[in-house]
């Protein structure tokens, strides 16, 4: 895949995990699916530790209960961003350097949408998107859960760089 403003996006490892979030009180729970590119990326985020200058597509998944919170996909389909449907998705581009500091700032997608072919233990399936500064990719993934994972944090200074 290509995102022009950011060059070429060159995928190399996935993972997968489950996170739990407050949003205006309300707590929830998402899928999130991080697309790296570098290799070794669960066993790194558990360690603390983050690669250098590297690409991230990260997923973000989650079903609107009738009480406002989010729960996880409960079962293949699709979750689309940008709309303010049952299924939701959201989606971030950002990339690190050398340092492992964020290079410019993080693009999101504004429509689109992921979908999943398996949940669970490992997330797979497919995504379409177009980004906020005009940009349409397409990709697929297949991503393992990483137990233990409970953020990806690239670019923040929370994670020892590597």
């Amino acid at each position: 895949m290509r995102l022009s403003v950011l060059g070429t996006f060159t995928p190399l490892d996935a993972t997968a995990a489950v996170l739990s979030f407050s949003a205006n009180g309300v707590p929830g729970r998402a899928a999130l699916i991080g697309i790296a590119s570098a290799a070794g990326i669960c066993p790194l985020l558990k360690g603390g530790k983050e690669p250098r200058s590297t690409d991230y597509l990260v997923l973000t998944a989650f079903r609107l209960q009738s009480d406002y919170s989010a729960a996880t996909p409960p079962s293949p389909g699709t979750y689309y961003v940008g709309s303010l449907a049952i299924e939701n998705g959201v989606v971030a581009f950002a990339a690190t350097d050398a340092t492992c500091h964020l290079v410019g700032t993080t693009k999101t997608a504004i429509t689109g949408s992921i979908t999943f072919t398996a949940v669970g233990n490992r997330y797979a399936g497919s995504y379409d998107l177009t980004f906020d500064f005009g940009e349409h990719v397409t990709g697929t993934f297949d991503a393992p859960l990483c137990a233990g994972l409970d953020a990806l944090d690239p670019g923040t200074g929370t994670l020892t760089c590597q």
